[in-house]
């Protein structure tokens, strides 16, 4: 098992206004879920308020997600999002949402820290770690 640094966990219900009409999650739930976790992640160094003062922000490039079990309706889903890569501007996050211990979805998630002057990547704040 690889090493889960600097990792996040948070529970969703599954809402009414989440399943599609099949009756499981959406598949963009796990978009919206993977947003959350994001933030929390870098929440543990620095608010994302106090990064768009400096000028410099995570800018998402790339998206995957693995669908291998289907979420249903008042299902509890546990979500665990963990740091990659944090060198230089070069960012990358995976995460996993699970019920009891089947995994529902495989995240990862690439960017760049971009200066929001310029639009050019840039180096992240000092606060953050380097992996």
């Amino acid at each position: 098992m690889e090493e889960r640094k600097y990792p996040v966990e948070r529970k969703f219900e599954v809402k009414t206004y989440e399943v599609d009409f099949a009756g499981v999650v959406s598949n963009q739930v796990y978009l919206r879920w993977s947003e959350d976790m994001r933030t929390a992640v870098l929440d543990q160094f620095i608010d994302i308020r106090d990064l768009i003062e400096q000028g410099k922000v995570p800018v998402l490039a790339h998206t995957e997600i693995d669908y291998k079990w289907p979420a249903r309706l008042k299902d509890e889903v546990t979500a665990i999002m963990w740091v990659e890569e944090l060198n230089g501007p070069k960012w990358a996050l995976r995460g996993e949402f699970m019920i009891d211990d089947r995994i529902c979805a495989k995240v990862f998630h690439y960017g760049v820290w971009v200066d929001t002057n310029t639009f050019r990547p840039t180096d992240p704040p000092e606060v953050l770690p380097r992996i």
